[in-house]
């Protein structure tokens, strides 16, 4: 069995990396293990924020198109708290990594995949060695933002990774998509 390390945040559940997870499973027998590293939420993409915000409260972006990012996680924020959904001291970053998994682990099985998954610590090279230490893994799928609103790309991550761990690494770009 062909295991995979998926590795993917804002792009997770996107239809770039479901397409790159199908062609693998179409190779044979494999499993799939999704590590959503923790973004502070100081550090996710602006119109992720608002595509959460608005997935969390349709009506709160009414006229909302001129939202900067402050404005689009304080709605984020204030609808999940009054929703329930905060831990003591959570970041709201850690919150939406742990949501995306759920929903993602939940679709991949949906297509019939072997899956399992968890949430890493922010640094995407550190939750990766993490999870590297624990388990082997025969290659690396990485799920990015395109070009400059992406800051994995901007650590030149696929390179990294394929240099530090010794693993062929597929890299596939996608948007942003928010679970809702």
């Amino acid at each position: 069995m062909f295991r995979y390390l998926v590795v993917a945040n804002q792009t997770l559940g996107g239809e770039q990396l479901l397409t790159a997870i199908r062609d693998h499973m179409l190779t044979g027998p494999c499993h799939f293990h999704v590590l959503v590293p923790a973004t502070p939420a100081s550090d996710l993409d602006a119109d992720y924020l608002a595509g959460v915000a608005q997935a969390a409260n349709p009506t709160a972006l009414h006229g909302g198109e001129g939202l900067d990012r402050r404005q689009a996680r304080q709605l984020l924020e204030d609808e999940l708290e009054e929703a329930g959904h905060a831990e003591p001291g959570e970041d709201l970053g850690r919150r939406l990594a742990r949501e995306r998994l759920r929903h993602a682990l939940a679709r991949l099985r949906g297509l019939g995949a072997d899956v399992s998954g968890e949430v890493g610590v922010a640094d995407p090279v550190e939750a990766i060695r993490v999870v590297l230490h624990r388990w082997e893994f025969d290659a690396i799928i990485l799920s990015t933002l395109p070009g400059r609103r992406s800051r994995w790309l901007e650590m030149d991550l696929p390179t990294r990774l394929r240099r530090g761990f010794k693993l062929p690494v597929t890299h596939v770009t996608g948007s942003s998509t928010p679970t809702g």
